[in-house]
């Protein structure tokens, strides 16, 4: 694995991870002068796996992941996880549990704590769902916390949880065979669903690619070519072949999301690229990549900016 942050500057810390994951919230909670991070990172298509210690009691709070799900096994100390409102749990060494995809969690670690996470998309894991069920649709998951369902079960997803380890710690074969690495990725999406608590009521969901809806694909292909256009929810209902009201129903069915919000999304991505690629020192300003791809108020985009990758779109430029 790769180290990206070993640092004790929280808001260096903050933006690398919020980059690698989502965008969060992260606080010393004690001792801040004492303030250390530690952060690794290896992969072979289809899972990531993530090492990370904080040396100090700290309070992480992700944004809901939406697109993945994380595994975390705490290796040593111990950390409180709380999705508010539902549940609340205390994770101990060799302890493991889900952050679900599709809400919000607060986790308080306790100083010197450390732990590995592995990484899987949200449909990797839909799909195994859907396959457990006998369904041929992937079906939602949803994870409860609590770990594993009972001492046999935890002791399966050890096993293939060592497995991962070593194929990205080792550089095993899965790092470059395609049909290895996606055996594996079938593997430990089946072993976690089959291992792990759920919470009932799961739906079938579709995905784009070759199954999504052609109206939503046209929708999608307007978009991706023409984001630095001004569209309207119109110009993309039109381009559906469906009504306004239609098209959202569409998109929050196959997407769970909204056409302008997707548009926005594509429109963040592509303001986040140009300001990585521009010469900090040089002519571009924020003001001008915000408003080429369709942000006329700095203030809500920088907001927006803020939130998915968890620092101002002047830092980003600057750095």
């Amino acid at each position: 694995m790769r180290t990206l942050v070993r640092s004790d500057d929280l808001d260096e810390t903050r933006a690398i991870i919020s980059t690698a994951y989502s965008p969060y919230e992260l606080r010393a909670l004690e001792n801040p002068q004492n303030f250390t991070a530690w952060y690794a990172e290896g992969s072979f298509p289809g899972v990531t796996l993530s090492g990370l210690s904080y040396g100090t009691e700290t309070l992480v709070a992700p944004e809901p992941l939406t697109t993945y799900l994380l595994v975390c096994q705490v290796h040593t100390g111990r950390v409180r996880v709380v999705s508010p409102g539902r549940e609340e749990q205390y994770v101990g060494p060799g302890d493991t549990y889900v952050l679900d995809p599709h809400r919000r969690f607060r986790v308080y670690w306790g100083a010197g704590a450390r732990m590995t996470t592995i990484r899987l998309a949200r449909e990797t894991v839909d799909r195994a769902v859907g396959s457990e069920l006998g369904r041929e649709e992937p079906v939602r998951a949803r994870f409860a916390l609590g770990g594993a369902v009972s001492r046999a079960a935890a002791g399966t997803w050890q096993g293939i949880s060592d497995a991962v380890h070593r194929e990205i710690v080792t550089g095993g074969v899965a790092r470059t065979s395609p049909l290895v690495a996606a055996q594996l990725t079938q593997a430990t999406a089946a072993a976690l669903v089959a291992t792990h608590r759920m919470l009932p009521g799961g739906e079938p969901v579709r995905y784009t690619g070759n199954v999504a809806h052609p109206a939503v694909r046209r929708a999608l292909r307007l978009i991706e070519e023409s984001s630095d256009q001004p569209l309207t929810l119109s110009d993309l209902a039109a381009a559906a072949r469906l009504s306004p009201r239609a098209l959202q129903e569409a998109f929050r069915r196959y997407l769970d999301s909204t056409p302008l919000a997707y548009l926005r999304e594509v429109r963040l991505e592509r303001a986040h690229r140009d300001l990585v690629a521009a010469d900090g020192e040089g002519p571009v300003t924020v003001a001008q990549v915000a408003y080429r791809w369709g942000f006329s108020n700095l203030g809500r985009f920088a907001e927006w900016y803020r939130r998915r990758y968890g620092h101002s779109p002047s830092r980003t430029l600057r750095t």
